[in-house]
């Protein structure tokens, strides 16, 4: 007993000890990104699950996976993490707004209309465009 006691605590602090400090997480998010701009959407995806795992409330992770999701046509995926970003960021305007997108490509114009209201709402500039395919 007394063994796996210590063969336990052993592993928690192993597992503390090995995830990546905030400022260190906000480095890779940053190079996730720098891969997506530089159509690299492979390796965002690593980076940006990487992130996940260390950071399960990070919504920005989400919301780049989400875009990489997206422009690898992965889009149900996409949704799934355009979602999980809204739920831990409500106001999320660019979340919403790049779900609409999604949205659309999925034919779902109701669901992009609202998601583009929504953005606007939020503060999200020149979605005018978007909102008047709605109508």
């Amino acid at each position: 007993m007394k063994t796996y006691v210590i063969i336990s605590l052993s592993i928690i602090v192993f597992l503390t000890a090995c995830k990546p400090s905030k400022k260190e997480i906000d480095k890779m998010l940053d190079k996730a990104i720098e891969k997506i701009i530089n159509s690299d959407n492979k390796g965002a995806l690593e980076d940006l699950n990487k992130i996940i795992s260390y950071d399960k409330d990070n919504y920005k992770a989400y919301y780049n996976r989400a875009n990489t999701k997206f422009n690898l046509k992965q889009t149900k995926e996409a949704l799934s993490d355009y979602n999980k970003a809204i739920e831990l960021k409500p106001d999320y305007a660019d979340a919403f707004y790049n779900r609409a997108f999604c949205k659309q490509y999925m034919n779902d114009k109701a669901g992009a209309c609202n998601d583009w209201i929504r953005a606007a709402a939020l503060g999200k500039h020149d979605v005018n465009d978007e909102i008047k395919e709605c109508r």
